[in-house]
């Protein structure tokens, strides 16, 4: 979750910045976009490439941690995920050492679907970009896209 990157500006390394703007804009994609829309060019809603995203970037996950991750609740991502697994896409992977746990993973299907969505950032250009402004604006953007996903969060509930 976004929360713990709301520190002093002066316990930030660069690393923490562009890590904090690395899972920001992704959360600012997500409260914004049309999540029901279809990604161009796949049959993938904009919240099933989400759960693929998240298990890409992730690894396997339980339905609790890709709702956590996703700041989804768990009947939603049950159905997202049971609509993906019925594409192939992903896969249930029992817990070895305890069979209550189930783990959602990316099948190779899966990954090939997670490389024609695209990445919502590219790492280089944003490192680059980042190390470009300076520290003082770099803090401005966290702090920005932190009070933007407030404010986009304070209309959900309000």
């Amino acid at each position: 979750m976004y929360k713990w990157f709301v520190t002093n500006y002066t316990a930030r390394t660069f690393s923490e910045e562009v890590r904090a703007v690395e899972i920001l804009y992704p959360a600012v994609y997500r409260r914004f976009h049309r999540s029901g829309s279809v990604v161009p060019g796949t049959e993938l809603t904009m919240r099933m490439g989400g759960v693929l995203q998240a298990l890409a970037a992730r690894g396997p996950q339980t339905l609790g941690e890709i709702a956590e991750g996703l700041e989804l609740g768990k009947a939603s991502v049950t159905g997202l995920v049971d609509r993906i697994e019925a594409k192939g896409l992903v896969a249930r992977i029992r817990d070895d050492r305890d069979r209550r746990r189930v783990f959602i993973g990316l099948t190779d299907a899966g990954e090939a679907a997670v490389q024609a969505l695209g990445e919502v950032l590219e790492d280089s250009l944003l490192r680059d970009a980042l190390g470009r402004m300076s520290p003082e604006d770099r803090n401005h953007l966290i702090t920005g896209l932190e009070a933007l996903l407030r404010a986009g969060q304070e209309e959900q509930h309000g």
